[in-house]
């Protein structure tokens, strides 16, 4: 399956790192149509509590068709997105139709064609930090 890139900040996953909770699922686009896709692993928590990290897993999950309005964190390089699905994070990549390939004639970057077509991709607000949260609370 290869390197599957983090969208938030520097860090990178790749299969079998260990990531951090918080950066595990961090959407940034939502999806705009229905599409077809395959699902190439997902993430598995290393331990028993739900504050423990995650680890990625290839797998071959098969087909799955992706509706509109879904929540996803895109990555970064390659035509392949995270999103929920029953629970877990799961990896899913895109897999053009015909018309979708005839759409993008032979230049077109595969992640592009995904952002053009398929996926809305907006930017997260920096939140206020948990020290500044709890300042702002007990001043009130």
């Amino acid at each position: 399956m290869g390197f599957i890139a983090n969208t938030v900040g520097a860090v990178s996953a790749k299969l079998g790192e260990i990531v951090c909770t918080r950066k595990v699922f961090v959407p940034n686009g939502k999806t705009k149509r229905t599409f077809a896709g395959r699902i190439v692993g997902h993430y598995r928590r290393v331990g028993p509590n739900p504050w423990d990290d995650y680890q990625l897993v290839s797998g071959d999950g098969g087909p799955i068709d992706v509706f509109p309005g879904i929540r996803v964190q895109i990555d970064r390089s390659k035509p392949r997105f995270r999103m929920r699905m029953r629970g877990t994070v799961v990896v899913i990549e895109w897999v053009p139709t015909d018309a979708d390939q005839a759409d993008m004639g032979e230049a077109r970057d595969l992640r592009a064609a995904l952002l053009d077509g398929c996926v809305e991709h907006f930017g997260n607000k920096a939140g206020i930090g948990a020290a500044a949260f709890v300042a702002k609370t007990l001043r009130h």
